[in-house]
This record gives C-alpha cells, sequence and structure tokens, in this order.
C-alpha cells in the first residue's frame, strides 16, 4: 500500500484481480457441475411454476426428487449410467 496515495501496488492490484478471476472461474465450474448433474432442477422447477403457474404450490423438494427418480426408473434409457 502506497502511504502517500493510499492506493495498493500494482503487484497488490494483479494478485487480488488474479484472486477474484480464479474465484469467479470456480464458481461457473460450480454451476456448470451443478447442471450437468441436475442439482439445481428443483430451483429450475420451482421458477418455472412461479412464474408460469402461480397458482400452483411446488411440491416438497423431497416429493420433486422421488419423482425425478421414479420418471428416470420408469424409462431407464434417458440415463447415461
Amino acid at each position: 500500500m502506497n502511504e502517500k496515495t493510499g492506493a495498493a501496488s500494482p503487484g497488490l492490484q494483479r494478485a487480488g484481480a488474479a484472486l477474484r478471476h480464479t474465484l469467479r472461474m470456480i464458481g461457473w465450474i460450480g454451476w456448470y457441475v451443478k447442471e450437468v448433474v441436475g442439482e439445481n432442477d428443483y430451483q429450475h422447477y420451482v421458477a418455472h411454476l412461479r412464474k408460469h403457474h402461480p397458482e400452483v404450490e411446488p411440491m416438497s423438494r423431497r416429493d420433486f426428487e422421488r419423482a425425478k427418480i421414479d420418471r428416470m426408473e420408469a424409462d431407464p434409457k434417458s440415463r447415461c449410467c
């Protein structure tokens, strides 16, 4: 930190920018993995209901996950593994 201006040194500014970039990338990777494995399915379901069917009460997360598993078991070719 420069005592005269109170500004961080260029090296610290670059390190801070690199850290912010790294944390942003980690956030994007986390979002991507959650989308791929279906972790965000319930949030998408609730958002869809609130936007398009506000009068309908959404299922609980537990009921939603149970229905999702039942659908996957009824149609096993829709799974990759």
